[in-house]
């Protein structure tokens, strides 16, 4: 028995668990990619006074990872060792704020897009086009359709890992491409966003028409991390990722089971369940082969976790 699972085991001989505790718990189905290694301990949360507890009793030797609803992560077939962590639906409620509303770190990105057509506030449709939760959108700057999320909050409340409370203001943090300086090392609980009254029919027409640009663009009912590698900055190449991809001839390349949706070539479809490991290798070479033939580096915008 390792070490850290013997800390839990008796941590929840003495305590009550407001969630789960697993062990050695395959995480496959954690990935929308359908493929990965196990966490060698699983802690589904609902109660973020216990999270703090066990953040501050768990030796700090002992690694943390936060997954979502696993829309962008790549686990390796090793898996990951230490603590998982994942907010449970205590963390899934939107409340009203005189800015615009406050989110769960739980809850889906395209339920509060759709609680604010019903309110009738403007200005979050985008995220009716983003897969996963609020708080991974917030811990990597997740965007589409030329939005992103440090467009639009103005707040957030978490977890360090060493379970001191953290409140942020958008003065506190700085946001890049695809990238919070934080997500390293928090747990994003709550997040607030702003909002402003609108014209309910319009806020629809947008959602709809966001929807229905994803299904002509995007591939739907397969196995994929949605966008795998990061768009260059503009001053590196004027060319999307996507672009990149096809210049090279990289979009032809194939894998045991491996390969890029026809329908758009950044997007992987993985078709095989023996490895995750293989769905790595495969961007490995996709990044090499557009290295060589346009001198560009493709950076991973799928979060890769665990051992090999």
């Amino acid at each position: 028995m390792s070490q850290i699972i013997k800390f839990f085991e008796d941590y929840e001989a003495s305590k009550k668990i407001e969630g789960k505790l697993l062990y050695n718990h395959s995480l496959a189905k954690s990935s929308w990619l359908g493929v990965g290694g196990a966490a060698e301990v699983f802690y589904l949360c609902e109660s973020s006074s216990q999270l703090s507890d066990i953040l501050k009793k768990c030796p700090k030797k002992f690694s943390r990872t936060v997954i979502g609803q696993g829309s962008n992560i790549l686990i390796r077939d090793g898996g990951i060792k230490g603590l998982v962590i994942k907010l449970g639906k205590n963390f899934q409620n939107i409340n009203r704020s005189k800015e615009g509303i406050i989110a769960g770190g739980a809850t889906l990105d395209r339920v509060i897009a759709k609680y604010c057509e019903k309110e009738s506030l403007s200005g979050l449709e985008f995220l009716s086009g983003i897969p996963g939760n609020i708080g991974g959108a917030f811990a990597m700057n997740a965007g589409c359709y030329n939005n992103d999320l440090d467009q639009v909050f103005y707040a957030a409340e978490g977890l360090d890992y060493n379970g001191n409370k953290i409140k942020l203001k958008k003065c506190d943090v700085t946001l890049d491409y695809r990238h919070n300086p934080m997500s390293s090392s928090t747990i994003f609980t709550q997040v607030s966003l702003l909002a402003s009254k609108g014209n309910q029919k319009d806020i629809k027409n947008k959602i709809e028409k966001i929807f229905k640009d994803r299904i002509l663009a995007q591939p739907r009912g397969i196995k994929t991390g949605g966008s795998t590698f990061k768009n260059p900055d503009e001053k590196t190449s004027s060319l999307k990722a996507w672009e990149l991809i096809q210049k090279s001839d990289c979009h032809k390349i194939k894998l045991d089971g491996v390969s890029f949706s026809k329908k758009h070539s950044n997007f992987i479809e993985n078709k095989q369940n023996v490895s995750a490991n293989l769905i790595e290798d495969f961007c490995r070479l996709v990044q090499k082969n557009v290295f060589e033939k346009t001198g560009v580096e493709l950076l991973m915008e799928i979060k890769i976790l665990g051992e090999r």
